[in-house]
């Protein structure tokens, strides 16, 4: 006796679905890679990085002098670390990155890397752009540019290195960082 079976229905596949979205979920939950929260996010610990750290670890790799920013406000808490070994690419140039969270929550960035401007203009903000003025900090010119989405970006070169200052701070919280950067020390392994 044959055994005939019943054609797959939409109502089938629907249900199959379910089950598996259902059971990928409940995975999520159970390794710590979903939450539910009925009353929105909480307030959560930012992460950190051990930016000085990660400059003078990178200073070798990178292909030119890494400066370790000094003596920044208090309240700033050392956020992200990256950098871009030498020789890098015509896409992404050598280059480190550290970012600080400032005691009002906002981000700033600071970029050194030995790309042409456009070059690192195009990788840190997205595209090269053109002036938008000049600021003065302890007799230091910075350039202004657009930075991504409604930042700025100040941007200054220095021999055969270029800074970078970005991220959603205040005025005063680039000039503090470019002050920082410009009386920093050399990163030594």
């Amino acid at each position: 006796m044959a055994v005939t079976r019943r054609p797959k229905t939409l109502r089938d596949m629907a249900v199959a679905a379910v089950v598996l979205a259902v059971v990928a979920f409940g995975l999520m939950f159970l390794y710590g890679q979903a939450s539910f929260a009925p009353g929105g996010p909480s307030a959560g610990q930012a992460p950190t990085a051990d930016v000085t750290g990660g400059l003078t670890r990178a200073a070798p790799l990178v292909g030119f002098p890494v400066i370790v920013p000094a003596a920044l406000p208090d309240g700033w808490q050392p956020n992200s670390f990256t950098f871009t070994a030498a020789p890098g690419t015509a896409v992404q140039p050598a280059a480190v990155r550290g970012g600080w969270l400032t005691e009002d929550n906002r981000f700033v960035t600071l970029v050194q890397s030995t790309g042409e401007l456009p070059q690192i203009q195009t990788a840190e903000l997205g595209a090269a752009r053109s002036a938008a003025g000049t600021v003065d900090v302890d007799g230091t010119t910075w350039t202004i540019v657009p930075g991504r989405r409604d930042e700025v970006a100040w941007v200054r070169p220095a021999g055969d290195v270029t800074y970078l200052i970005t991220g959603s701070a205040t005025a005063e919280q680039f000039r503090a960082l470019a002050v920082a950067a410009d009386q920093g020390t050399p990163a030594t392994s």
